[in-house]
Formats: C-alpha cells, structure tokens, sequence
C-alpha cells in the first residue's frame, strides 16, 4: 500500500520579489526529502525558472500561486497550480529549441531549461480549468557494477511466499541480473537502491517464494496502473527445476493479494519464460528490436478478476474499426463515444512526454497536451528518436481523454499502428502503438 506522501505548501504573490522565497522552500524541501545536493539544486532551478515565467508571463496580474512539494520515496517534486491561459507549454518537449535572433522564442528560454533539469514532468487540468505543472526530480541511483559477483541461487523442494525484507529487496536484484539478461528485465530490478526505496514507498509490491533457511527461489512484483488495473512483473525464477511450481505459487500469491483491492483485472507486459500464460487473456504483441535489428515478439497478457461494470472511451473515427474489433475480443463492455475536431479552438502548441527505457532501446511518448501542431509534433519527435537511433518507439494514449484522440489521425499518419488495448491503464483504456514494426 502506498505511504501517505509528505508534503508542504506555499502560498505566494506571483511577484519576483519572491523569488528567493520560492528558491529557498523547493531547494530545502527537496534536501529534506533525500535528494542529494546535485538533485536539489536541478528541481530548484527548474522551479525558479518556471516561477520566472509565470511572473512574466501567464499571472501578470499578481495573483497568488502555489506550490507543493512532496516527498515520493525514490524522487521529489514540486507541483505549481496555476492559469492555462496564456501560458504556452511547447518549450516542455524535449523537441524544443531557442532560436538566439527571436525575441519571443528567448522568453521560453527559462522553461526549456527547467524541462532539461528535471527528470520527467507532467501536466493535469483541476476541476476549475487550472493547469497543475508537476516537476519531478529523482533520486540518484548507482546500478550493480560490472565486477560484483553473480549471486547463487539452490534449487527448492519447499517454499512459503512472503514479502522481502529490504536486503533481500537488494539480493533479488542480484539474482535477477544472474539469471536473465538485463533487457528482459523490469527496468525496477537494474537499481537495487532504487528498488528498495520504491517498495518502502508502497510504489511496488512484492512476494518472493523463501526456503527454510532464507534461500530465495523466485519473486514477483506489482503496482497499480491507473485506478482499477494492476501491473506485475515476473514471476522470476531462480536456478529452479523445470518441474517446480514456483511460478505458479507466485502468480497466485499476487492475484490473491490484489484480488484483496478495488483492482478489476492485472496485466503483465513482457513476462519472462516462465509466466503461466493459461491463466491470463493474450491482449496482444509488439515487435522488440535488438541494435543489431533483430526482433523478437513481445507479449500482454490480461486477467480480470472481478466483474467489468464498463466504462466510456473518446475514439477517433480512424481508429473505430481496431477498436470496436479488441473490445469484442475480449469481451469488455464499453460505451463508445466518437470525437473528432468541430473547429473548435485549441491551443496552438501540444506537448509530449518521453519515457526511455535505455536498456530495450525503448522509447514511449505519452500526450501531455493538445495543441494544433499535433501530426507536426509526433514528427519532430520521431526524427529526434531516429536520430539517436532509438529502435523502438511507442506512443500511448488515454481514452479517458477526450483530447487525446486527436493524436491519432497524426500517429497513423506518420507509421504508428495500434497494437493492443490496456484494459484501465490510464483514467480508461489506454491504446498502445507502435513505430514500423511486423503487423500482428
């Protein structure tokens, strides 16, 4: 279960008279929340910037602001409240670049430096047609290196499943990085001190499968994913016989822990060899490249463990027939609603995050904001993704948004496919495509 998150607020004139007191609540929160001097220092510059812009930009007026920072674990942030209108966010894409001999691009400088010095942000509309502007910093991690010795595991005659403690958390890493290549492995398992900062955050769950005398033959993790889905990871086996049922104690232990919550179903994307796949719905596939160009099929697997009372999902008419087609599939029922433009106004730049994945050469870019530039922002990302040789690209959207939708005539349009729906991923169902690939 999630820890309740630490957290101070500070209430301010928009004014830059108080600029050294907006500096000084982000850099001393973020220090007080772990984060070293280095972190601290880059979410306090991406703070000040952003309070900078605000200031002379988007609340002219002088009205108040406020700003929130929050203590999750393994990172920190700051969280600004603040008007949408007038507040151009295109300098947050990573696309974004300052032309020197434009006066007007130059007054975006401040926010194209506080995107670079955070590790990832993210953008919600309030209730009240405010715009929350989350900057998130993490903490900084070292991998396992190279010359540390691969750990041993003992083959098993008998388990019991329970939850780690903080240094088998660690070992687990170890093992893991053992027996399976890195690529084919949650990018959670590559930082053991990260690892054990998420699952003390109630980030992850875990259970591994310990013989009698601490040994550790398996383990399996999980999180939520949006409000009614759960994602797991695993379940991964450790030097165990072929004919042990310790996958399978595994993935029942973690399907009786979260059949114990409000979670309608689990979903494992990519399972290692030995997932027990008859206990779970194939979603679908995407193509998974090797620097070498190499690809090999990755599986997404789906159980629902209660009944689905359904849901309403915003669909672009291009994408009516795959979607109308996966739901029959897999028997979801679901209010289809579909949403194209009405020449109605929208913002005149759209924003995209990108979530790297470096050790698969993965990339998954996720809208942050509508704008009119859409098909033209999909492109300029692409072409930033190729140029450094990025094999696998991916584009996910909510169709619990109605604007997102309007994504999808450009993603079609510039060789993404839809590969599989995500039953409840996001605020609904969330569409994965991918770039190129072998049609499933």
């Amino acid at each position: 279960m999630k820890r309740e998150t630490e957290k101070l607020l500070l209430s301010v004139v928009g004014d830059e008279i108080f600029l050294p007191v907006v500096t000084a609540f982000v850099e001393k929160a973020a220090f007080c929340f772990g984060l070293g001097s280095d972190e601290s220092l880059r979410l306090t510059l991406a703070a000040e910037e952003v309070f900078m812009h605000l200031c002379r930009k988007a609340n002219r007026s002088g009205g108040r602001l406020q700003i929130a920072c929050s203590n999750g674990g393994y990172f920190a942030q700051a969280v600004f409240s603040l008007p949408s209108e007038a507040f151009d966010l295109e300098a947050f894409n990573i696309t974004a670049s300052i032309a020197f001999d434009d006066d007007a691009a130059l007054d975006s400088m401040g926010l194209v430096i506080a995107s670079r010095s955070v590790d990832r942000f993210l953008l919600d509309r309030e209730k009240g047609g405010g715009l929350e502007l989350m900057l998130v910093k993490e903490k900084s991690y070292s991998p396992l290196p190279p010359e540390v010795e691969a750990a041993v595991a003992a083959p098993l005659s008998k388990t019991i499943l329970r939850p780690p403690a903080p240094e088998e958390l660690k070992f687990i890493s170890r093992l893991a990085l053992s027996y399976y290549d890195a690529g084919g492995l949650s990018d959670i398992l590559l930082h053991p001190g990260r690892l054990a900062d998420m699952m003390a955050a109630g980030e992850y769950a875990c259970l591994a499968a310990v013989g009698g005398e601490g040994q550790i033959g398996g383990a399996i993790f999980w999180r939520n994913l949006g409000e009614k889905m759960v994602e797991c990871f695993g379940p991964y086996i450790f030097n165990q016989p072929l004919a042990s049922s310790i996958s399978e104690e595994l993935l029942d232990g973690c399907i009786g822990s979260v059949a114990r919550t409000s979670a309608v179903g689990i979903v494992n994307v990519g399972p290692p060899p030995q997932f027990p796949e008859r206990r779970f719905e194939l979603l679908g596939t995407f193509d998974a490249y090797g620097p070498d160009g190499s690809s090999t099929a990755v599986e997404a697997w789906f159980r629902m463990l209660r009944e689905d009372m359904g849901a309403t999902v915003w669909v672009h008419p291009d994408l009516e027939v795959f979607i109308r087609r996966e739901y029959a599939k897999l028997v979801l029922p679901r209010e289809i609603r579909l949403e194209r433009p009405s020449g109605e106004t929208v913002p005149r730049h759209s924003v995209l995050c990108a979530e790297f994945d470096r050790p698969r050469g993965r990339v998954t870019l996720r809208p942050m904001w509508p704008g009119a530039d859409e098909a033209e922002n999909i492109g300029r990302h692409l072409k930033l993704m190729k140029s450094e040789k990025i094999p696998n690209i991916h584009f996910a959207v909510d169709l619990g948004h109605a604007w997102q939708t309007l994504f999808i005539p450009g993603l079609l349009a510039q060789g993404f496919e839809p590969r599989f729906v995500l039953p409840y991923a996001g605020k609904a169902d969330v569409v994965v495509f991918q770039y190129g690939g072998k049609r499933p």
